[in-house]
């Protein structure tokens, strides 16, 4: 059998166009759509531990989708090894022969998609998207930017990051993109200022208030993967008109930005609107402008397959990545 095997480099070279981000966007979108309509056959994923490091296994089918099965890590110690803290495989099947298709860099791919994933909130939920905050400046907030100035017309782009050097290439990323950016003293003036706002962070502790929240806000939550971390404090929680997830079982047993609110009496499971739904037509999401929204995602294995199946199809077509026989 012939298996195409894409590695980062292919990744950020098929999907760093406008056109294909702006796609990528639409095949994310969809793929929640059918998530919440139940086309999608996703078992909850696979979580393990060793000593301290965070291993998952994610497998999706979906008819003329395809399947899928990610192999991801989160490994916090290889700051110190100069390697990325999250990475992984994605391996592709075809769904109606098994036949393997391809094998992708699931480091790549993932923050690619989780970044899409931002976009299908900011398309479906927000109000406006003249000013974006990014907390954290990270490998995700990277591809935050690569993705968000392909897809909107970004006036402004804050950033706030403990780590300067880090927040300063984020900000002449933005500028050599066409994005007015600046680098701010604090999360709270990055939320102040800001239309949109993504926490990025691996911070077990809150890094935004409800406190500095303004009407019209959509606020949106990457970090915080495990039960006992979070990245809103409970008044974002209290003053959100719309809560918006990626999926309601995945983060009332995986993130504490869902599952400590609940704990507190604050939020009921039914309080959760999935964004598939809102695509769907079947929920309501935003009702007015001045509504302040909020939109937490811990990352569903339907978007590892949306986004192989739509990479590995770009890939077959412009003649990339490199054939092996297995």
């Amino acid at each position: 059998m012939k298996v195409t095997v894409i590695g980062e480099r292919e990744v950020n070279e098929l999907l760093d166009f406008p056109e294909s981000a702006k796609k990528l966007v639409d095949a994310i979108a969809s793929a929640f759509r059918d998530y919440s309509v139940g086309r999608v056959v996703m078992p909850r994923r696979t979580v393990m531990y060793i000593d301290n490091d965070w291993w998952g296994v994610m497998p999706c089918g979906s008819r003329n989708v395809g399947f899928s099965v990610k192999i991801v890590n989160v490994i916090e110690s290889n700051k110190l090894r100069g390697l990325p803290t999250t990475q992984g495989i994605v391996i592709l099947l075809d769904d109606t022969t098994g036949v393997p298709l391809a094998v992708i860099n699931g480091t790549a791919l993932t923050a690619w998609r989780t970044a899409a994933a931002s976009a299908v909130s900011i398309k479906y939920v927000a109000a406006s998207v003249d000013n974006v905050a990014l907390i954290g400046a990270g490998l995700q907030a990277r591809y935050h930017v690569l993705l968000l100035t392909r897809v909107f017309n970004i006036k402004r782009l804050l950033i706030y990051s403990r780590t300067k050097g880090k927040a300063i290439e984020l900000m002449n990323l933005a500028r050599d993109r066409g994005v007015d950016s600046v680098i701010v003293d604090s999360g709270f003036n990055a939320v102040k200022q800001a239309d949109v706002v993504i926490a990025l962070t691996t911070s077990k502790e809150p890094v935004i208030y409800g406190s500095w929240l303004h009407e019209g806000m959509h606020v949106i939550s990457v970090g915080a993967p495990e039960r006992e971390s979070r990245e809103f404090d409970d008044d974002v929680i209290r003053k959100a008109s719309a809560i918006v997830v990626d999926s309601r079982e995945a983060v009332i047993n995986e993130t504490g930005d869902i599952i400590i609110p609940m704990k507190n009496g604050l939020l009921a499971e039914n309080n959760l609107i999935e964004i598939g739904e809102i695509i769907a037509g079947l929920r309501q999401g935003r009702s007015s402008s001045r509504d302040i929204t909020v939109f937490k995602t811990v990352g569903i294995a339907v978007e590892d397959l949306a986004a192989a199946s739509y990479v590995y199809r770009l890939a077959r077509d412009r003649g990339m990545g490199v054939t092996i026989e297995l």
